[in-house]
Order: C-alpha cells, then structure tokens, then sequence
C-alpha cells in the first residue's frame, strides 16, 4: 500500500531499490523470520547441528588419516634411522678391521716376519685341521719365533684370526688347536 501511495516521494525510495534499499530487505527478512518463530528457529538449529555433525565427522576422517600418515612417517624414519645405524656399524667394522691389519703389517715388517707365508701355512689348518696341517704350523711358528718381536706378532696374527667375525666356530677351532700344541711344545 505504501508503495503505491509513496510512488514519487523520494523518502521512501528505499522500497524501490534505492539509497538504504539492501537495509530494508535485511530488515524485512529479520521480521518474517520473527513472525514464523520457533518453527523456523528450529528447522534452522537443526540444518546447523546436521551441518555440526558433517564437519564433526569429516575433522573425525580427516584426524585418522593424518594420524595414520604420522605413524608411517614414524616407521619410515625408524627403518631409516635402523639402516644407517647398521651401516655405520659396518663402516666402523672395516676400518677397525683395515687398523688391525696395518698394525699387524708394521709388526710383522718390524720383526721380519713373513706374514703371507704365515697366512700360507693357517689357510690349511683353518680349511681342513688335519694332523699334517698342525704340525707344519707348528714347525713354522716355532722356526720363526726366534725373538720377542716375531713371537708377538705371531701371536697378534692368531688372536687375530681367532677373534675376526668372519672366522666360523670351527675355523677359531682349529686355530685354537694350533695354539695349544705350541703352547704344550713350549
């Protein structure tokens, strides 16, 4: 009715999409919705709860798969972290190892002890530890051990082979074997 009446009266341009118009229409949709009451409230508590629950259960998915990917995160970097350990391990083994074999080198060197011919003589006794194989290892060390330098270096030379990890039970075995018939000639 008003705005027929009102049609060219410029204070109430705001029924007909001028200045203050988008306020009127806010204002009008605030008091329709008033009007229809708890109804409406309701439906609309009810869209915002259903919606509540959706974005609740979409966080709750959204949660498990990042948990999830943290957990295989976490079993990566431990397989990681395992593998680089073992190869340190590894590293560390060959150069004690390389260490070891220069010390002995420079013993055997500062004694004149021929070591290849020593290793030539264990190989045998390691491989098989037949009679034969003992008491020409025998005869070897006690031929070359004429001083204190060539004794100890052979002695640095078993142990050596004895405490290797490469070595089986059996192999320390024989060379245990071989230390023992010296130890009883001696």
């Amino acid at each position: 009715m008003t705005k027929n009446k009102q049609k060219g009266n410029t204070k109430f341009q705001f029924l007909f999409g001028g200045e203050f118009y988008n306020y009127y229409q806010y204002k009008v949709q605030t008091e329709q919705a008033s009007m229809n009451g708890s109804s409406q409230n309701g439906n609309w508590n009810q869209c915002m709860q259903s919606m509540d629950e959706t974005e609740i259960e979409q966080l709750t998915q959204q949660q498990e798969v990042l948990r999830e990917q943290i957990k295989q995160s976490e079993q990566n970097l431990n397989a990681q972290h395992t593998v680089l350990l073992q190869q340190q391990q590894a590293q560390v083994e060959n150069l004690v190892t390389k260490c070891e074999m220069a010390e002995l080198q420079r013993e055997a060197e500062a004694s004149e002890l021929p070591l290849d011919e020593l290793y030539a003589i264990l190989q045998p006794i390691i491989d098989s530890c037949t009679k034969d194989s003992i008491s020409n290892g025998k005869s070897w060390i006690l031929q070359h051990s004429s001083t204190k330098l060539q004794t100890l270096c052979i002695a640095h030379c078993l142990l050596y082979k004895v405490m290797h990890n490469s070595s089986t039970f059996p192999q320390k075995l024989h060379v245990i074997y071989l230390v023992n018939d010296v130890l009883h000639h001696w």
